[in-house]
């Protein structure tokens, strides 16, 4: 075969044009390390021979720049010097189900607590702020009305207010009225259940001075969704706080559904303080030894948690059974009673302004009742603090 069919092989391969192809003339480059061609000058030939070509350093043997690879050439040295398979007794390793339970557990340490920068980040938030997480162990208590009166009046009291709904109902939201709101409906309201999304964003500045974070209109996809992130990363709630940046002394008041969920394990992850709402009735009383047993379980070892208050809620004069359980759990429970809030139809009154009873009407006795229970409860918040400071 040519040389010129080689060249026009060539040219098609990477789909070049062969007609295009040059040859470089190279009648001018300097021939150092053999004899120069013999058209040149004499002259030329003398000062080529007398400007010798610059000396390089020795170069090392082979073998001696090879050795360190060398060391590690066979796969029996890399996988620990073994007889020249790999280990029989981790055989299991090697199959499909081995190969998905190595990249499960890389996943788990990618999502583990955070470490280094990250976790200090963390640490220095749960210093400067405070969280109450406002628990029931049954519905129908109140619980999601006090979470938003008892955030109103802590902002009353000098403090920035966060108030989180992480119950997937969406309720508490609709005790506060918003700064923006025109009176027409919203089409969709964003909040903690719509993923990675900012939560400042979400958050919604109100006429009681709280800053409301709802937990979204989402659809049941999307909850399962920050449920499955919240399972799978134990400081998840720590993490999303942190990335709020929360000035000193901001209180956040946790609202969490009823029982036990992935919601209320979250909450009490971060949680200083936890108020247990309860009734003055028997299904109530019954069901205390439970949620206290969740909460014990969920703080264990934790140092930034206080400790737990009661706060008994629609306490009914009128009724004897109604006063009965209210002192037997107050005998029971001691100074751990944060207070009692009477019923009190005005409560429902207000809601249905998009007001809290300290705005709908102060004047009212369960409007004294939150105010005394919010009083005790920023008194156990300051002692958390002075005691941090220590």
């Amino acid at each position: 075969m040519s040389a010129s069919s080689d060249i026009s092989g060539l040219f098609k391969w990477f789909g070049g044009r062969p007609e295009h192809y040059q040859e470089m003339p190279h009648d001018d480059l300097p021939y150092t390390d053999r004899e120069p061609p013999l058209h040149l000058p004499a002259e030329v030939v003398v000062n080529l021979a007398e400007h010798d070509a610059p000396e390089l350093p020795e170069q090392e043997p082979l073998e001696q720049v090879c050795k360190p690879l060398l060391a590690y050439a066979s796969l029996d040295e890399c996988v620990g010097k073994s007889s020249g398979s790999l280990p029989a007794e981790n055989e299991e390793v090697w199959s499909s189900a081995g190969l998905q339970g190595l990249l499960a557990k890389l996943a788990q340490d990618d999502q583990s607590p955070l470490a280094g920068n990250d976790a200090a980040s963390v640490g220095s938030l749960l210093e400067r702020i405070s969280v109450v997480a406002i628990v029931s162990a049954k519905g129908g208590v109140g619980k999601t009305t006090l979470s938003a009166t008892l955030a109103a009046a802590l902002y009353r009291a000098g403090r920035p207010v966060l108030a989180v709904d992480m119950d997937p109902q969406n309720a508490l939201q609709h005790h506060f009225k918003a700064v923006t709101d025109s009176g027409k409906k919203r089409s969709r309201v964003l909040g903690i259940g719509y993923g990675e999304r900012d939560w400042y964003a979400c958050g919604v500045p109100s006429h009681s001075g709280v800053l409301v974070l709802p937990y979204g209109d989402v659809d049941e996809q999307q909850r399962l969704s920050i449920e499955q992130q919240m399972s799978s990363t134990s400081d998840w709630l720590a993490r999303r706080l942190a990335e709020m940046d929360l000035s000193e002394g901001t209180i956040v008041v946790i609202d969490t559904p009823p029982g036990p969920s992935i919601y209320l394990r979250q909450a009490l992850s971060v949680a200083n303080e936890a108020v247990v709402v309860s009734l003055a009735d028997a299904a109530s009383y019954t069901s205390l030894p439970k949620i206290d047993s969740l909460i014990k379980t969920y703080t264990a070892g934790r140092d930034h948690f206080m400790g737990t208050s009661y706060l008994i809620n629609q306490v009914d004069e009128t009724r004897q059974l109604s006063r009965d359980i209210t002192r037997i759990l107050g005998e029971l429970l001691g100074v751990r009673v944060l207070g009692l809030v009477h019923h009190d139809p005005s409560i429902g009154d207000a809601l249905a302004y998009n007001h809290n009873i300290l705005e709908y009407d102060p004047r009212s006795v369960a409007s004294g009742d939150i105010l005394s229970c919010s009083s005790a409860l920023f008194a156990r918040l300051a002692a958390k603090s002075s005691t941090r400071e220590q």
